[in-house]
C-alpha cells in the first residue's frame, strides 16, 4: 500500500503481470529480492517509504519491502519443515523465519495448530499473532464433467494433493483392498518417486483396476469427483490448513482425515478421524463413519454448514481490519477494494 492515500498495489510475478496487473503494479523482478535488497537498505536511510504496509503472503516469500520504515505483515502457512527435515536444513529455515518475523510488525497463521507452532518454536518479540483462516473456494462454478477414465459404476473414495510422502496416500491400499468391489481414485500430480512406489505397490497386490492415479484433474472432473464419491479420504500426515476436505464437505460428502496437525481443527466434529494406520483401525473407523453418515439424513446439510466457516468475505474482513491497527488508521478511513500482496 503506498502512501499515496493508501491505496493497494497488486505485487505479480513477470508472467502473470499482464492478466493481473495494473498501471500501479511492482513485477517480481530478480534485483527486488531480499538478498540482494538487504545489502543496500542502507541507502533508504532518512527517505519517506513509498509503500506505506507490505503484506508478505507466505513464509517463503523471497521480496521485502526496501525501506526499513514500512510496516509488513507476515503470513505463515505451516512449519511442515519440522517434519520434513532434519538437522542444518531445519536450522535454516529457523534463521530465515525467524528473520522475517524480526522484520515484521504482525504474524498471521491460517489455523491454530500452526499459531501454536510458531509461538513454541520463535521468539514473536511482542508482535501480534493472529489466526485468519483461509476461505473455501467457491467450486460450485464448475459444472461436473464425468473423466473419461472413469466408467465404472462401483462405488470409488477420492482424495487429492501432490502425491508425496507427507500426503500419506500409500495407507489407503489396504483401506480399499479390505472394502469390496470399491475403488480409490488419489488425483493429483504424481511425478515423484513415492508415487512410483504407489504404482509399483498397486501392481504388486493385484488392484490397478482399483486404484486410478489420473494424475492432475480440471476444475471440472475435480468437482465430479467430489459429487460422486462415496466419501472423502485425507491421511496426510501435515497440513496448515487442508482445503480439499472442506471442498469435500462443501458437497456434503463424508470425510474420514488422520488426526494430525490442523486436521482435527478444519475437519470439526463432523469429519471422521484415524488415529492410526492399521488396516483394521481405519476398516473399522470407515465402516462406522459411514454407517453414521447413512443413518442422518441431515448430515450433508450440516457437513455444508461446518465448511462455511471458512469464508474469504470474513478472512478478507479480518485482513483489513489487521491493516488498520498497523498502520494505526482511524476506523472511519476506507479502504480501497483491491489488495497488496507480495
Amino acid at each position: 500500500m503506498t502512501n499515496r492515500g493508501l491505496v493497494p498495489i497488486p505485487f505479480v510475478s513477470p508472467s502473470n503481470s499482464d492478466e493481473f496487473g495494473t498501471p500501479e503494479s511492482l513485477v517480481a523482478k530478480l534485483w527486488r529480492k531480499e538478498i540482494f535488497q538487504r545489502w543496500y537498505r542502507w541507502t533508504q536511510t532518512g527517505r519517506k517509504p513509498p509503500y506505506a504496509l507490505w503484506h508478505a503472503t507466505h513464509q517463503q516469500v523471497k521480496f521485502l519491502p526496501l525501506n526499513s520504515k514500512t510496516r509488513v505483515v507476515l503470513t505463515i502457512h505451516d512449519l511442515n519443515y519440522l517434519r520434513e527435515k532434519n538437522g542444518s536444513k531445519i536450522e535454516r529455515e529457523h534463521r530465515r523465519i525467524a528473520r522475517l518475523i524480526r522484520r515484521c510488525d504482525a504474524v498471521t497463521v491460517i489455523s491454530k495448530f500452526v499459531a501454536g507452532e510458531v509461538q513454541s518454536h520463535f521468539d514473536l518479540q511482542g508482535k501480534p499473532l493472529h489466526v485468519i483462516y483461509n476461505g473455501r473456494p467457491d467450486i460450485s462454478q464448475y459444472e461436473a464433467v464425468q473423466p473419461d477414465w472413469l466408467h465404472s459404476e462401483r462405488p470409488f473414495l477420492f482424495t487429492i494433493g501432490i502425491v508425496d510422502r507427507k500426503k500419506n496416500f500409500h495407507v489407503l491400499l489396504d483401506l480399499v483392498e479390505s472394502l469390496a468391489d470399491h475403488q480409490l481414485v488419489i488425483a493429483g500430480q504424481n511425478d515423484s518417486e513415492y508415487a512410483s512406489e504407489i504404482r509399483r505397490c498397486i501392481e504388486q497386490r493385484g488392484l490397478a483396476d482399483r486404484v486410478i492415479l489420473p494424475g492432475p484433474v480440471s476444475d471440472h472432473e475435480r468437482q465430479w469427483l467430489y459429487e460422486h464419491c462415496e466419501s472423502f479420504v485425507f491421511p496426510s500426515l501435515t497440513e496448515g490448513f487442508g482445503l480439499p476436505p472442506i471442498e469435500a464437505m462443501t458437497c456434503g460428502k463424508p470425510v474420514f482425515l488422520a488426526r494430525r496437525t490442523s486436521l482435527p481443527e478444519i475437519g470439526g466434529n463432523k469429519a471422521f478421524y484415524w488415529d492410526e494406520f492399521t488396516t483394521d483401525h481405519m476398516v473399522n473407523i470407515y465402516r462406522e463413519g459411514m454407517q453414521t453418515f447413512a443413518s442422518s439424513p441431515t448430515y450433508p446439510a450440516e457437513l455444508q454448514q461446518a465448511a462455511a466457516r471458512f469464508c474469504w468475505q470474513d478472512s478478507a474482513k479480518q485482513y483489513v481490519d489487521l491493516y488498520r491497527d498497523v498502520l494505526e488508521m482511524p476506523v472511519e478511513e476506507a479502504f480501497q477494494p483491491r489488495l497488496a500482496a507480495a
